[in-house]
């Protein structure tokens, strides 16, 4: 699902006239023309439908490499920013010369274990969230690329339109989901222990941290990390409405 490489393709003259059958949902969106008989159509969230890419072979590469971070996450099982983060607070910790020996021990512990804890984490919601805005698309997204700032939006616009069962148990991904009736029957519970794990991780980094030992990009990207788990944390609480996206996205 990673091996995502691709040139800019040229665009070639439109192809012939794909015939259509009542009763099936086809991509009309922004990709060249070319490229519609590469799409289908995967589910509706609100009044709004997504694809994907119908072959792993077709997903662009440009798309892959601008969210590599996510693609890293996934990988790693740990956000890239947050083990930058990491380090540094590692650093700022040996290097601080008013912490007396056994506060830096215990404060080192405490480190490495939430770092253990997040690469022994083998299932995460939160990065097979991001993920689905990898693979899926709208009608209005370039699916020849990956926006930032878009696809914050529509994470935001699914957890305003679905509970978290429900976006979730519709997503092709599920199969490959740990099975059990206990993971189907407790998303919510799930999603709100993971993300109140990773906001007491980030909060602890950064307490740690000096805010001149972040650089602006790190510091940005880490503020973008936590407001997102924030509403993911209301999301699975069933407290993230049309109301808060309306107020979110301005």
């Amino acid at each position: 699902m990673l091996d995502w490489f691709r040139r800019k393709p040229s665009v070639p003259p439109p192809p012939d006239k794909v015939e259509e059958h009542p009763g099936l949902i086809y991509y009309r969106g922004v990709a060249p023309k070319d490229r519609w008989d590469q799409i289908e159509f995967v589910f509706q969230s609100g009044d709004r439908n997504y694809f994907k890419f119908s072959s792993e072979v077709n997903i662009p590469f440009q798309r892959a490499v601008a969210a590599r971070d996510i693609l890293t996450e996934e990988l790693w099982q740990i956000n890239p920013d947050q083990l930058k983060a990491w380090v540094k607070g590692l650093i700022n910790v040996i290097t601080d010369d008013k912490r007396k020996g056994d506060k830096k021990i215990y404060e080192i512990g405490v480190l490495a274990h939430r770092l253990q804890e997040q690469l022994e984490m083998s299932f995460s919601l939160t990065r097979q969230f991001k993920l689905a805005s990898v693979l899926y698309f709208d009608e209005q997204e370039n699916p020849l690329d990956y926006q930032y700032p878009y696809n914050a939006e529509k994470m935001r616009y699914w957890m305003a339109n679905n509970d978290v069962p429900g976006f979730f148990l519709n997503l092709p991904e599920y199969l490959l989901m740990p099975s059990g009736k206990e993971l189907a029957e407790n998303f919510q519970t799930y999603l709100e222990g993971e993300t109140m794990q990773r906001l007491k991780d980030l909060t602890h980094i950064t307490t740690i941290l000096s805010i001149d030992s972040l650089d602006s990009d790190l510091k940005k990207d880490i503020a973008l990390q936590m407001e997102m788990l924030q509403d993911l944390n209301l999301w699975s609480k069933g407290q993230f409405t049309n109301t808060t996206y309306s107020t979110t996205n301005g």
